[in-house]
């Protein structure tokens, strides 16, 4: 027999306020935080002189003195599938769409020039990057669950986003530049009295959070104004290349809810989990501009091996065994200028999926490789009402192309009107119900096969000062 204060103490922790899914990527990894990092596949990232450079790489913020504010809007829409096979259990019982949502983040960016603060004529510019989903009505919240059903690793809710830092020229054509990504730890202390009834009394609940402060890295050589300065004739004119590194980052939630009842033993219920995972990242890229195009070619180096430590702490989902590698991500695009005020963008990128499980017990990650296109255009108004500086209008589109991929779902739920069968699927041997008490052969599995595709459209505006 459950007793009172066991009672109480689960619904104190089913009172808990966890909404709509997350995923362990974010808006800048996804899809791109300004129309041209949607558009170009993040290949034009690293040398980009708008605000977001301040993720990818601060060190070009120093390349354009100019003061600017961007304004823009996120919009995604998903398609994610599960064709489940029926053997040897069913699971997904109504149809084989997981995930069919729209979603949308507002971002907002600005940057200013602080060289005034230096001795001598040297660069230095200030960046600052925001991101909030549905305008910040989701400002902080996520769901870590477990659950019967496949949920996407990387699609879904998207948490707040928050970059800041500054570019610094150190001597011409060699650019530095350190920033930060800011995310929160959250911890939660619920705790109430009972009687026998089920009447409360002397309830509390604390709730803090605290900053994390993550740093961001990087460095951006022109090769033109470093090697030729006064030839305007040589090769490397034009030439850059970047290289950048970021640290982990990801919020957290801790919650720590306690019962206790008359005559009877305090339940404590302990909770950690994590959220919005981003891995420690090496980039490098590379920037060829001549006349009216530009090209670049950049790549990523993810260490998503270091989710498996994270994963263990993780109260919701260590049971999972879910194993993580480290994955590179090639990226290629373009801009090409067909006037003073118009130009297309373009460009592909080819990201492997970090997730090497195919079965995760009760979690049911699912994550496939992926091929990115992306296209967009730029349209400047020069004289725009009564605006002394000119405005900037930017657009990108993207769609991800999500290659099938199988996997086991395991799960000791009961589904419908079916017990657990301990059976095995095309992914795999069914893992076993290591819950305490529990028949370890009391797990239903079915082999899916997971697909789907995503359209993403980025608009902005941009004003300088």
């Amino acid at each position: 027999m459950t007793s009172p204060a066991s009672r109480i103490a689960l619904a104190l922790f089913a009172a808990l306020p966890i909404s709509a899914m997350a995923s362990m990527g974010t808006v800048a990894t996804n899809f791109g935080l300004t129309p041209t990092d949607t558009a170009t596949a993040q290949a034009l990232s690293m040398f980009s002189n708008q605000p977001s450079a301040v993720y990818y790489n601060p060190a070009y913020l120093a390349r354009d003195r100019k003061g600017a504010m961007t304004a823009g809007f996120v919009f995604t829409e998903q398609e994610l599938t599960a064709k489940g096979w029926g053997q040897p259990d069913k699971i997904i019982l109504d149809g084989d769409v997981i995930e069919n949502d729209s979603n949308y983040n507002v971002m907002l960016g600005f940057k200013t020039d602080l060289s005034t603060m230096l001795k001598g004529d040297r660069a230095m510019v200030l960046g600052f990057m925001l991101g909030a989903e549905r305008s910040g009505y989701n400002l902080l919240s996520f769901n870590s669950s477990s659950q019967a059903l496949p949920q996407s690793l990387r699609y879904g809710q998207q948490s707040l986003f928050l970059s800041v830092g500054a570019g610094l020229n150190v001597i011409p054509g060699i650019d530095v530049g350190a920033a930060s990504r800011i995310t929160l730890a959250a911890d939660a202390q619920l705790g109430t009295q009972a009687n026998l009834a089920g009447t409360t009394n002397q309830e509390s609940v604390t709730v803090s959070a605290k900053p994390s402060i993550q740093p961001i890295l990087s460095a951006n050589i022109n090769w033109g104004q470093l090697v030729c300065p006064e030839d305007k004739y040589c090769v490397l004119n034009g030439l850059e290349t970047a290289v950048g590194y970021r640290y982990e980052s990801f919020f957290k939630t801790t919650v720590d809810a306690k019962a206790l009842a008359t005559n009877a033993v305090a339940l404590p219920l302990l909770l950690s989990t994590i959220d919005s995972y981003q891995p420690e990242t090496f980039s490098a890229g590379i920037q060829y501009n001549f006349y009216k195009i530009r090209l670049a070619a950049s790549g990523e180096y993810q260490l998503w091996s270091g989710l498996n430590d994270a994963l263990r702490q993780d109260t919701v989902k260590d049971q999972a065994n879910l194993k993580f590698k480290d994955i590179f991500i090639p990226r290629a695009g373009f801009e090409l200028r067909m006037n003073d005020v118009f130009s297309f963008t373009g460009g592909v990128s080819y990201e492997q999926s970090p997730l090497d499980s195919t079965s995760s017990l009760d979690v049911n990650y699912v994550d496939n490789d992926r091929l990115v296109f992306g296209l967009g255009f730029s349209y400047l108004i020069e004289q725009a009402l009564f605006l002394s500086q000119p405005v900037r209008f930017d657009f990108g589109y993207q769609y991800h192309v999500i290659k099938d991929r199988d996997f086991l779902l395991a799960t000791t739920q009961d589904v419908g009107n079916q017990m657990g069968s301990g059976g095995s699927g095309g992914s795999g041997a069914c893992p076993t119900n290591q819950t305490p008490g529990k028949n370890p052969q009391d797990v239903l599995c079915e082999g899916v096969t997971s697909g789907g595709n995503v359209h993403v459209l980025n608009a902005s505006i941009n004003l300088t000062f």
